[in-house]
């Protein structure tokens, strides 16, 4: 399962094209990874994280690594976006 810090790839910004670029194709590789691998049993998701990680938020790393393992353990879901409530 990829993890990234990839808000970018949803809604891109004109001063980090370059570094959305390549959160885009990360993301893409995900959802055409999970096509590929679901009917094997073989579970490909992404944590789409939309803010700056930050202890004492929302965007903690504990709540994050929360939503990832719940990710882990339905293996439904192909991306989860994260972003402050």
């Amino acid at each position: 399962m990829l993890v990234l810090v990839q808000g970018l790839a949803l809604h891109p910004y004109a001063d980090y094209s370059s570094l959305a670029i390549g959160k885009a194709g990360i993301r893409n590789l995900a959802y055409s990874l999970n096509q590929e691998l679901a009917s094997k049993g073989i579970y490909v998701g992404t944590l789409t994280i939309k803010g700056f990680v930050e202890e004492g938020t929302y965007v903690s790393p504990a709540n994050i690594a929360e939503t990832f393992y719940h990710m882990f353990e339905n293996r439904k879901d192909v991306e989860v976006t994260f972003e402050e409530k």
